[in-house]
């Protein structure tokens, strides 16, 4: 519970707050530090709008890490948001591994709500040193409309409960390449012990 508290504590307050834009690389070994996280040499180099937030609730450190890829397919241009969310490395050891999935997190922070994300499918995933879950939210529906949408959630079974959201704008142009590209760059995050 607290982590989806913290999550949408970043997700409607954190990006009010000024953030120190940075480079791909000093933002890759920021984000190292304190997330114990590394994203390959490739998507390192595509990394634009880079910031790092560190907020405290209940006396616990967390940080907020954002940037943007932008992935180029059949002349348009797509615009991946990636935003990453961990407790601060001195917190680890006092936050236990969330046992929640992605499905779970995501209906929750739905329930008695008027809109809600359809979440297409959800499956296992993994990349270097670590083993998570994947979902996939293709639709809001509210209100009486559907809105298109391409959202990930990807949380890792590490301590410090990691998560990333990857948020794919415009939803519809989002197509083969773009759902490579995202599956790519997870699969080859790096979490150090």
């Amino acid at each position: 519970m607290r982590l989806i508290a913290c999550l949408l504590f970043f997700s409607l307050v954190a990006p009010a707050y000024s953030q120190q834009r940075m480079s791909g690389e000093a933002f890759s070994e920021s984000l190292k530090s304190k997330c114990r996280l590394r994203f390959g040499d490739e998507i390192i180099e595509k990394i634009e709008n880079a910031g790092i937030v560190e907020s405290r609730i209940d006396g616990r450190d967390y940080i907020s890490a954002e940037f943007t890829l932008k992935i180029r397919e059949a002349r348009k241009e797509a615009q991946a948001r990636v935003d990453v969310y961990c407790s601060a490395q001195g917190s680890f050891r006092e936050i236990k591994k969330s046992l929640a999935t992605p499905r779970e997190q995501i209906e929750q922070e739905d329930s008695g709500g008027r809109y809600y994300r359809h979440i297409a499918w959800q499956r296992n995933t993994a990349g270097i040193n670590w083993k998570g879950q994947i979902a996939h939210v293709d639709a809001l529906h509210g209100d009486g409309d559907v809105l298109p949408t391409n959202f990930y959630l990807v949380c890792l079974k590490v301590e410090g409960n990691l998560c990333l959201q990857i948020d794919v704008q415009p939803p519809r142009t989002a197509k083969r390449k773009v759902l490579l590209t995202v599956m790519k760059m997870i699969s080859r995050i790096e979490h150090f012990e």
